[in-house]
């Protein structure tokens, strides 16, 4: 079974929102959406090194 990576795709996705608004000159400021995000994509990186481990 794959590792799960819609957080981590949503986490890319909104940094790279907050990255782009900080070209235009606005104040790229991580919000409470981005954070829980990061949480949960760290989560699913974490499971999938887990499993990887596990079938070596």
């Amino acid at each position: 079974m794959p590792p799960k990576t819609e957080y981590i795709r949503h986490a890319s996705r909104l940094v790279r929102k907050l990255q782009m608004a900080a070209e235009m000159g606005e104040p790229a400021t991580p919000d409470k959406e981005l954070w829980k995000t990061l949480w949960k994509a760290l989560d699913e990186i974490a499971d999938g090194l887990e499993q990887a481990s596990k079938r070596e």
